[in-house]
């Protein structure tokens, strides 16, 4: 019987210290968030950046191991590499300016350029598409670029080409830089918007230092 009674106050002891302990110091990372992948939805004041490299000449072929520097306007500098499918995902903190330089494979820096863009961390989502021109690729001095439509609305899963107008007409083709800010949806290098959430955003072109944008709307299906 003593031995019962012993028991029960040991284990009552025991809930008791882990109850003060949980209630103290919490209740580890699964609870505090530290489990969440870092972009998930609840966290606020901050920005999922997808940066997606590829060949400028053949945008299907990803450029893995590409090496993307990402620097704050506070200075701070963020490091990384593509993966296999050219991909590069960061959490940044909302609202900053900042410059992203994309350095091409080692084993390719002879055959891609360096590149450097900028973008503001202004959605809570922000798919980045970067073409990597070659080294043969020749400059051209533009003075305007513009996006049509300069508006859209569609549904979910639905699709819409965006055309880009530049002056004066190049001797070649240019793929820009495209971006979709508010995580409703993707865009192709050949800027073919495809809409996968509802919500209104951005998808905005940009060669250089010139840019364009056009307002989203995506609705429900």
């Amino acid at each position: 019987m003593k031995q019962m009674v012993w028991f029960i106050q040991t284990f009552l002891l025991l809930w008791l210290i882990l109850t003060i302990s949980l209630l103290l110091f919490g209740c580890g990372s699964d609870l505090t968030g530290g489990s969440i992948p870092p972009g998930n939805p609840g966290q606020q004041n901050q920005t999922r950046l997808v940066v997606t490299v590829v060949d400028e000449n053949d945008p299907s072929v990803p450029l893995a191991d590409a090496e993307i520097e990402i620097t704050l306007d506070d200075g701070r500098k963020i490091l990384g590499k593509t993966d296999v499918s050219g991909r590069f995902v960061v959490d940044l903190p909302s609202n900053r300016q900042c410059t992203i330089k994309v350095r091409p494979p080692k084993e390719f820096f002879a055959l891609y350029q360096e590149l450097v863009d900028n973008f503001i961390t202004d959605a809570g989502e922000i798919w980045l598409l970067i073409p990597v021109s070659r080294k043969d690729t020749i400059a051209h001095d533009l003075f305007e670029l513009q996006i049509l439509p300069k508006e859209a609305e569609l549904k979910v899963r639905e699709s819409i080409q965006f055309q880009v107008q530049l002056r004066p007409l190049p001797q070649r083709p240019i793929r820009p830089v495209w971006s979709v800010h508010g995580g409703i949806g993707i865009v192709t290098p050949d800027g073919l918007f495809i809409a996968t959430r509802p919500g209104q955003g951005i998808v905005r072109v940009r060669i250089g230092n010139l840019s364009a944008e056009a307002i989203v709307t995506v609705l429900p299906e």
